[in-house]
Order: structure tokens, then C-alpha cells, then sequence
């Protein structure tokens, strides 16, 4: 098969129906590769044959649209709190490999990271990097998106365009399992929505405001108190499990 690049919309010009224009990372990605006019090669979800190569672009003509695979049944966002050093690069990288389609960091009231709008906008252009990275090693044909950063109270109107939303919450009692079973009884279940605290979780007030949403749902992870980004793995792979028909089971 041919070697895929992911590569952003910003950096994509469409000439007409079939040619394409691609500038950014990937071309020298491409170029160090040692690819040729004439190559095939897969950029995001189409086969493209190289018309052109230029030093910064390379003209695409698109002769196919790849077969799907690794694209999950449900629609899977991920609410996650800034994490410090290299932590949320893990979250981000394991979160797209178990099927995440969009992450979306936020500040809240226990987050310890401070970053300025040009430190911001750099660390998502990172983000993103990894989860394009993370979507070809596990052979995703679709794209996992990194959303610009936002804080807590800017996100809660957001769970209204959900199905259901799940935020881990250590001093809830409602177990997770508990909570769905009873929502399995529910049809059409198909975004989702899930969120988790920083390194010292939320506060009660920051719980409470984010239940006055009637699809929230406050769960618990267990007896054990699991470290922030543990606790994203473990939500995001039980919710993917239950949720998503079609997983091979």
C-alpha cells in the first residue's frame, strides 16, 4: 500500500476537482522519502499520483479515495485538562490510537500549567502533530483534531450537542458501569462526550456547574485514585468498548 501523510487543511489548495496542491511538513516528509513525479502516494483519505514537486509544494493529481479503516462507529471527543511536561503529548498519542476523533485541552481551577497565547498556539500545532503521527502508526484513515484550548466554563455549552457525557469526578459514587447499563437502554447513541480533570481533578462547584447539562453524567473510576492520565485511558477504552459496534468483538 502507499505510504500515507496527513496532512492539514490550511496547507491544502485545491486547483480544480482533481489537483491538489500541498504545502507544509509533509512535503519535505515526502521529499527526504526520496518520492518522484509519478509516485503514488496516500494523502489523508485519498490516493494521489505526484504531478509536480516544488522546494516548499507538490501538485497531486487525486485518482481514488482509500478503503476505510480504523474509523470507530461512534463519535468520541475527548474534554481534557492541561497536564503538565509530556503528559498530555501521552494522552493525545494513546487517545488517537484508541479512536478519539477530536481533543479538546482546557483550563480549569487545579491546572498548574500557564501558557501565554504564543505558547498556546505552538502547543497545539504540537498536539496536532502527534495525533497525525499517532493516526498513521495505528492505521486510521480518518483524522483526530486538536482543538485550541479553552476554559472550563467556555466548554459547557459544548455538551448539549452530545448524545451522553461522562466526566470522572474520584468523589462521585455512581460507578461508571452502573451509569452504562442504564444509558445502554438508550438508542442511537453515537456522540459522546468525556471529561477529565487535571492532576488534582475538579472542585465540587466546577462538578456541579458542569451537571446542570441533563446528558452530563458524573462517574467513577473505582476505589483506586488514578493518575489524570490514566484516568482518560481508562474512561475513553471503556466507553470505545461499550459504545462502538464496530469493534470486532
Amino acid at each position: 500500500m502507499a505510504r500515507r501523510f496527513i496532512v492539514e487543511e490550511k496547507d491544502i489548495k485545491r486547483k480544480n476537482d482533481q489537483e491538489i496542491e500541498i504545502m507544509g511538513n509533509e512535503v519535505k516528509h515526502i521529499q527526504v522519502l526520496r518520492h518522484q513525479v509519478g509516485d503514488e502516494i496516500v494523502v489523508n483519505e485519498y490516493i494521489c499520483k505526484i504531478v509536480q514537486m516544488y522546494p516548499h509544494a507538490i501538485l497531486l493529481k487525486n485518482i481514488g479515495r482509500t478503503k476505510e479503516e480504523g474509523v470507530p462507529g461512534i463519535d468520541v471527543t475527548l474534554y481534557m485538562a492541561m497536564l503538565k511536561n509530556d503528559k498530555m503529548d501521552l494522552v493525545v498519542q494513546k487517545a488517537t490510537e484508541l479512536g478519539v476523533k477530536k481533543v479538546v485541552p482546557f483550563f480549569s481551577r487545579n491546572v498548574v500549567v500557564k501558557l501565554d497565547e504564543k505558547s498556546r498556539a505552538k502547543r497545539i500545532e504540537k498536539l496536532q502533530k502527534i495525533a497525525n503521527e499517532a493516526c498513521k502508526q495505528c492505521g486510521r484513515t480518518d483524522m483526530a483534531s486538536i482543538e485550541s484550548f479553552k476554559e472550563l466554563k467556555e466548554i459547557t455549552n459544548d455538551f448539549k450537542e452530545y448524545d451522553v457525557c461522562f466526566v470522572a469526578y474520584e468523589q462521585e459514587k455512581a460507578s461508571l458501569y452502573t451509569t452504562i447499563q442504564k444509558l445502554k437502554s438508550f438508542s442511537n447513541i453515537k456522540k459522546i462526550a468525556i471529561i477529565v480533570g487535571a492532576e488534582g481533578g475538579f472542585d465540587q462547584a466546577e462538578v456541579e456547574n458542569l451537571l446542570e447539562n441533563k446528558n452530563m453524567n458524573s462517574v467513577s473510576l473505582g476505589t483506586r485514585i488514578l493518575r489524570a492520565e490514566t484516568a482518560a485511558f481508562n474512561l475513553l477504552s471503556i466507553i470505545m468498548y461499550e459504545f462502538d459496534d464496530k469493534e470486532e468483538r
